[in-house]
């Protein structure tokens, strides 16, 4: 029987028997995703989603948060041939990361003598980053439909972000747009500015010196990367009701559902799998494949 048990615990790992996905073929954007072991399951349906639908074959890079297996990293490389897995060691002792912070002593502090996993997804993602354009996806989103506007974006090099349905910042800044979510974004690599970040940094430090030492939790990366994409000339902001979040209800018209950690993760499988299943996803992902 197809229930709720069913999607939480059994349907899920079907995704490991399907076809691999070759990466590299398309360039001039790279794909970059942060997981973990817990999470990898659900990296793997974002991944697989996301590429059986856009149709294209952009690079990818996967971040280990410190926490992939060697099986994980086996698995990986066996579905995305093709594909860039930097382990957690590997990008700690970076040479292009050091020294792209080596004179920001806040942003040095956050991404290396901070447990705060996501701040790779500030820095690591363009210093990693062999393409001009990044597209960076979290693990609990789920694909659709083709993702026609994140196409237009990659293929002009429009900077790109995603909707949030709350205010998810840690703090204002001006001219930063409110209510964006970085589980889904593009940006051209050398918009990421860690001058500007350690700017942004020292002025919530300097408003609250305590502040130093707890700066890197919440919303940050987010607030952050928001601040950048704002900044950026002629971005896109992904339409709520066809790159959706939370628990809002899948339609027809949803190209991709962002199950956040709000108490709707469990939707992931509950809502998304089983929409994917219904609509014969697996057999599609592999009759697309050579």
């Amino acid at each position: 029987m197809k229930d709720n048990r069913y999607y939480a615990g059994e349907f899920p790992l079907a995704i490991y028997e399907t076809k691999p996905i070759p990466c590299g073929d398309t360039r001039g954007y790279e794909v970059h995703i942060l997981t973990c072991e817990r999470d990898r399951t659900m990296a793997f349906w974002a991944l697989k989603s996301f590429y059986h639908y856009l149709g294209e074959r952009p690079p990818l890079v996967v971040h280990d948060d410190g926490s992939l297996t060697a099986e994980s990293f086996r698995l990986f490389d066996h579905h995305f041939p093709g594909s860039t897995v930097v382990r957690a060691d590997q990008a700690d002792a970076d040479s292009r990361l050091h020294e792209s912070l080596r004179s920001l002593p806040l942003c040095d502090l956050w991404r290396f003598r901070c447990e705060f996993q996501l701040a790779k997804k500030l820095f690591d993602f363009p210093c990693l980053a062999t393409e001009p354009f990044i597209v960076g996806i979290d693990s609990d989103i789920l694909f659709f439909r083709k993702p026609i506007e994140i196409l237009e974006c990659v293929q002009a090099s429009t900077p790109f972000m995603a909707s949030d349905y709350q205010e998810a910042y840690d703090f204002d800044a001006p001219g930063l747009i409110p209510r964006l979510n970085s589980g889904l974004f593009g940006l051209r690599r050398d918009a990421f500015d860690f001058t500007l970040v350690e700017t942004l940094l020292q002025a919530q430090v300097d408003a609250s010196p305590a502040h130093r030492f707890e700066f890197w939790k919440g919303w940050l990366e987010q607030t952050l990367l928001a601040y950048l994409f704002s900044r950026s000339n002629g971005g896109r902001i992904l339409e709520l009701n066809r790159y959706q979040i939370s628990s809002m209800l899948i339609s027809d018209d949803t190209v991709s559902q962002h199950f956040v950690n709000d108490g709707s993760r469990s939707a992931f499988f509950r809502w998304g799998l089983r929409k994917l299943d219904e609509t014969g996803f697996l057999e599609k992902c592999d009759s697309s494949m050579p």
